[in-house]
């Protein structure tokens, strides 16, 4: 590569790379609470200081925490659900990235009668969706090969049906299924949660740029 392009590349990189982070708040959970989240057990809403959700604090590094025991700590029956409304706000060009990372976990796994998650948008009117804008879900322990617990990363780009509506939340859901025993329990782990508006054209060289290469171009030429 010559030598001025070489200096130009970072100038492209920054303007070509650059996103506007949309809303979510305490998406990272590092505030070490549920902050800016809603929590429902059951359809009854926050259930208070029980074992349902929690911060898993690992010396500040911090995540939240749904579970669900058959009774012995957490109150669910059903389900647990930790959800936010959605910042769908973008301007022309632009594209809505959705992203976080996840672990299942525990002793209540099976695939079959044991417990699961449920990972969608909701339209507000309990209608869950996937990113495709068709009803289903984004993430389900059923899904894309989960069979039983794990762990990963989830991100996709949301179809531009979703673009600029308001009342849309995201669901984290984990439910109880059908096995009942002592010790059986499952959690579901969330953190790093985000929502890009990410530029889709390709940025004009800035003018700083413009005005380096004019003067690399000026100087090769006295060389």
């Amino acid at each position: 590569m010559k030598p001025y392009l070489s200096l130009l590349l970072p100038f492209y990189l920054f303007c070509a790379g650059s996103a506007q982070a949309a809303m979510i708040s305490n998406g990272d959970f590092q505030s070490c609470t549920l902050s800016g989240w809603s929590l429902d057990t059951d359809g009854s809403g926050d259930p208070g200081p029980t074992g349902d959700f929690a911060i898993d604090n690992n010396a500040g590094d911090c995540r939240a925490v749904l579970s669900v025991d058959d009774g012995q700590s957490a109150s669910a029956f059903f389900a647990n659900t930790l959800y936010q409304e959605l910042d769908l706000s973008m301007a022309a060009g632009q594209s809505l990235w959705l992203s976080f990372d996840w672990a299942f976990f525990g002793t209540d796994g099976d695939p079959q009668i044991g417990d699961f998650f449920n990972i969608a948008l909701n339209d507000g009117l309990g209608n869950l969706y996937g990113a495709d804008g068709q009803l289903g879900a984004l993430l389900q322990s059923a899904m894309n090969g989960l069979s039983s617990y794990g762990s990963g990363t989830f991100s996709v780009q949301l179809d531009s049906s979703f673009y600029n509506l308001s009342g849309w939340f995201l669901d984290f859901s984990l439910q109880e299924g059908l096995a009942i025993g002592d010790g059986l329990f499952s959690s579901l782990a969330i953190d790093n949660v985000r929502l890009d508006a990410v530029s889709t054209q390709v940025p004009e060289p800035p003018l700083p740029a413009l005005l380096l290469l004019g003067l690399l171009l000026m100087r090769r030429r006295t060389i």
